[in-house]
């Protein structure tokens, strides 16, 4: 039987290819490409959170925020702010606020939910649809310069299993939510005179 050094192989440095696994290495999951790709990850998130520090320049992180709310609205259709708040992963009461600014704004509009008449939705109106386009266009563009010189193959590619990462990490969020909800301590009740 080979003998395996339990001594993890560290991560090559960021932004270099991945060495191949040597034949039969079974470990080169967790001892190369996992750590590579915890690298990788904090590498981008960094990138994004400095490019969104660079667009908060021009707008506040309350602007961001609302932003966040408008594309949400756009992209998945009216809903109620409950499923919109549970769609982003925020508070309701934060989102009841973020989305009562956009309808101030006249970005959103609220309309009676036809499944119930006592509930309301909210959906983007003509003026928040050109904001969300020139958003889109504005990250498009970014996008387009971040990918400069790469075949269409390989930002296909990228595509793909940044679809497959992202699904992987919500079943995650999920997975561990429900770990807490069942695994979190009770408290006993305390007697009421």
């Amino acid at each position: 039987m080979p003998h395996h050094d339990p001594t993890p192989v560290p991560a090559p440095p960021p932004g270099d290819p991945v060495p191949a696994p040597p034949p039969g290495d079974r470990d080169h999951l967790g001892d190369v490409l996992l750590p590579a790709l915890a690298e990788e990850v904090t590498r981008t998130v960094r990138t994004l959170h400095a490019l969104k520090a660079q667009d908060a320049r021009a707008r506040d992180d309350a602007e961001r925020a609302v932003h966040a709310v408008l594309l949400t609205v756009d992209h998945h259709g009216a809903q109620r702010v409950g499923a919109l708040a549970e769609r982003l992963g925020t508070d309701p009461s934060t989102v009841s606020r973020q989305t009562a600014e956009l309808v101030r704004r006249g970005l959103l509009e609220r309309h009676r939910d036809p499944d119930d008449g006592r509930a309301c939705r909210v959906a983007v109106t003509g003026t928040g649809r050109e904001v969300v386009a020139a958003t889109l266009q504005r990250r498009r563009e970014r996008l387009a310069r971040a990918v400069v010189g790469w075949d269409e193959h390989d930002v296909g590619t990228l595509v793909s299993l940044l679809a497959r990462f992202a699904d992987g990490l919500e079943r995650g969020r999920d997975d561990d939510g429900a770990a807490a909800t069942t695994a979190a301590p009770t408290r006993p009740q305390q007697e009421t005179a």
